[in-house]
């Protein structure tokens, strides 16, 4: 366990949920990206027995998000998912190495 992690885990509460993000800085349940969070969430905690590395499990996280964009059909939503692509991709970029325990 990465030793932010177990800093962090005194500071917030654990968070249980499989949503996307932790503690401030989460999406709504309801939101499109869940989904896909979801299966991030499931690559982080398997890093050790896939032997995938943090950035090919944070590739597949944007990917998916830019692929659940770019099916809306809504001009509008789909503006405001990619704007929540350039708002979120880069936090879970920076700080999800502190969480991660993979290779």
């Amino acid at each position: 366990m990465s030793i932010f992690k177990k800093i962090f885990g005194r500071i917030i509460p654990q968070d249980t949920s499989d949503d996307c993000g932790v503690g401030p800085f989460k999406l709504p349940h309801n939101h499109p990206f869940t989904r896909a969070c979801q299966l991030h969430d499931y690559e982080f905690v398997e890093s050790h027995r896939s032997g995938k590395r943090l950035s090919e499990v944070d590739w597949d996280l944007f990917y998916r998000w830019v692929l659940i964009a770019a099916a809306e059909p809504e001009p509008l939503k789909r503006c405001r998912l990619a704007e929540d692509i350039c708002q979120y991709w880069p936090i879970a970029r920076r700080f999800g190495g502190w969480f991660w325990d993979g290779d």
